[in-house]
This record gives C-alpha cells, sequence and structure tokens, in this order.
C-alpha cells in the first residue's frame, strides 16, 4: 500500500496547487544510496482555482503570501511518536547539503543554512513544539516558507499538541472534494478526458466513479486488492 498512500499525497498536493516530485539522495558508493524523501513540493503564493468552489478547511497551512517549500514523507505509523525522518537525511550533514544544493533556492549554502535545515528534520524530538516545523527565509530570488511534515494516512486528526501531521481523512476528504462529480459546478466541470492525470489516472477515476463520499476504508480496500 505504501506506493498508493504516497500517490493519493501527491495527488492531494497536487489539488492543492504544489508542484510535486520525491528526492533520491545519492552515495559515492555504488548499488547504495544515502537516503531518501517521499515528497519535496512547492506552491507559489498567487496560487488560485476559486471556480471549482472546493470548501474544506486547509489544514495544510498554506502560505499566501510566499512562495513554499514543503519537505516531508509519507510514514504508514499507527503512533505519532514514530514518525521522523530517514536516519540517512537527518544525521548526516551531507544528505542535507545535497537536498538544499538540489532545491537551488539559496546562492550559497554554508554551514548556518546547513544547520538550520538539520534542526527542522530532527524537530520531532522536541517535546514543547506544538504545529508545523517550519521557518521563514527573506532571499533575493524571493520570500520562502520552508514546512517540515508528514502525511501519516494511518493516524487520527491531530491533537493540537506536538509536531503536526497530516493524517488520512484529510486528504481523502479534500481529494473527494475536488473530484467527486455528485455536487454539479455551473464553473468547473468534472467531466472530462481524464487520461491528462497521467500517474493518477487509477485514482483519479477511483473518486470520479463514487457513487457516494469516498472514506479511507474504502481507498485502503480497493487499492491493496491492486499489485
Amino acid at each position: 500500500m505504501n506506493k498508493h498512500y504516497e500517490n493519493l499525497v501527491k495527488l492531494y498536493l497536487r489539488l492543492k496547487g504544489y508542484l510535486v516530485s520525491n528526492l533520491i539522495i545519492h552515495s559515492e558508493e555504488r548499488g547504495n544510496l544515502k537516503s531518501e524523501l517521499d515528497i519535496i513540493a512547492v506552491r507559489f503564493p498567487n496560487h488560485m482555482q476559486d471556480y471549482r468552489w472546493v470548501n474544506v478547511d486547509d489544514k495544510l497551512e498554506c502560505s499566501n503570501s510566499r512562495i513554499e517549500v514543503i519537505i516531508a514523507d509519507v510514514k504508514n505509523y499507527s503512533n505519532p511518536k514514530n514518525l521522523e525522518f530517514n536516519k540517512g537525511l537527518r544525521k548526516n550533514r551531507e544528505s542535507i547539503n545535497q537536498l538544499i544544493n538540489w532545491l537551488g533556492i539559496f546562492e550559497t549554502v554554508n554551514q548556518e543554512v546547513i544547520e538550520k535545515f538539520e534542526s527542522f528534520l530532527n524537530l520531532h524530538r522536541k517535546q514543547n513544539w506544538n504545529g508545523f516545523a517550519q521557518f521563514e527565509e527573506d532571499l533575493d530570488i524571493g520570500k520562502f516558507n520552508f514546512k517540515f511534515t508528514f502525511f501519516a494516512p494511518s493516524l487520527g486528526e491531530w491533537n493540537g499538541k506536538g509536531f503536526k501531521y497530516i493524517h488520512g481523512n484529510e486528504i481523502i476528504d479534500f481529494v473527494w472534494e475536488c473530484l467527486n462529480d455528485l455536487n454539479k459546478i455551473k464553473t468547473c466541470s468534472r467531466i472530462y478526458d481524464f487520461t491528462g492525470w497521467n500517474e493518477y489516472l487509477e485514482y483519479v477515476l477511483f473518486f470520479k466513479e463514487a457513487r457516494s463520499k469516498i472514506t479511507l476504508e474504502d481507498f485502503e480496500k480497493h487499492f491493496k486488492a491492486i499489485k
């Protein structure tokens, strides 16, 4: 199911206006890699899709004043205390340096920048942190907000304490509101040639063809049967 959870999260982010990728942290050793990230997503502050009439609380707290960069993993854990980035990234400054250079946002990647990213990649360890792990940077090329989080399909809703994550029902509810055709919208036809969704096609069709509201359990039951 991990592949399906990751694709669902990427679809969720795309529908929220993010450009989405993953990242492999390369190793100098043949046949190995140092680490990987499931999600790197970028959203620009003037993004707008009001014509879709999607009325769902923005649990992701998207910035409307800064270019937002999300650095995240998809973790199918049942205990929020287990949420953490891979050791090969969060405990390896060479990996962190590779991540920052891949982003291409900082003209100079110095020790201060690396240490800041390292701190936020490890904020899950801090007991007194409430909310998203994020920081702002005003650079010559723009104003940025860097957000570090997890997408955790199996967890319940974040309770307002500790490291904030996005849980499965939040993802499902938003995707459903964006894609379902049960409520016709005059400003946005939801029936068209769906093949343009490419790698997301099977997920889009799953929501489009549903005749009642989709739940996380529905999603899991359907895609567990698909190899």
